[in-house]
């Protein structure tokens, strides 16, 4: 019945995430990034040679920062939220494991941000034809945004079952993955 549960938690969590809007301009905001993104490597691209490479780079920067921005925002209030709505309880009652609370918690949230990256994947491509930059470059460089992102999630995750306030494990996923990055 475990898996039934932890299904049930995805289902739930992912019905949820997209019925509010906040998600759906987050998505909206990137695809605007990523496109002056482009317009900047053209510009560039006029006095200076090798476009793709200054497009992919501002794509694996601005995704590093979304990364970190959607673990302190978004991946790390899992559990919070549950505990600040008070509905820990009633899902402890209803019989949902804490593995099958965590799992479909977490693994929404996973899925949803991986996404974001899965989506602008062909885009990223268009820094072959720019100039600069090989198809094994790219690929390199989302799978290491991919392993980041999965630190995130799961160091949001963390912070988000040992402390009670959504902005307390914000806080606390922003210390550890700074230091993580290299600035402590």
């Amino acid at each position: 019945m475990r898996g039934g549960s932890t299904a049930a938690m995805f289902t739930r969590a992912l019905r949820s995430d997209t019925r509010r809007l906040r998600p759906h301009l987050f998505r909206m905001l990137f695809a605007g990034l990523i496109l002056g993104s482009l317009v900047m490597a053209h510009i560039q691209s006029l006095s200076l040679g090798a476009p793709g490479l200054f497009f992919f780079g501002n794509i694996l920067w601005l995704n590093l920062v979304l990364i970190v921005l959607a673990a302190v925002s978004f991946l790390s209030t899992a559990i919070t939220e549950e505990k600040e709505e008070g509905t820990l309880g009633l899902l402890m009652l209803a019989g949902v494991s804490p593995l099958a609370m965590l799992l479909g918690k977490s693994s929404t949230r996973l899925f949803s941000a991986a996404l974001l990256l899965v989506v602008q994947f062909p885009f990223a491509l268009m820094a072959i034809v720019l100039g600069g930059v090989t198809l094994t470059q790219i690929v390199a460089g989302y799978i290491a945004l991919a392993a980041f992102l999965a630190l995130s999630a799961n160091v949001g995750l963390l912070t988000s079952v040992i402390c009670r306030r959504s902005g307390n494990a914000g806080g606390l996923t922003l210390l550890v993955l700074v230091v993580a990055l290299g600035g402590g």
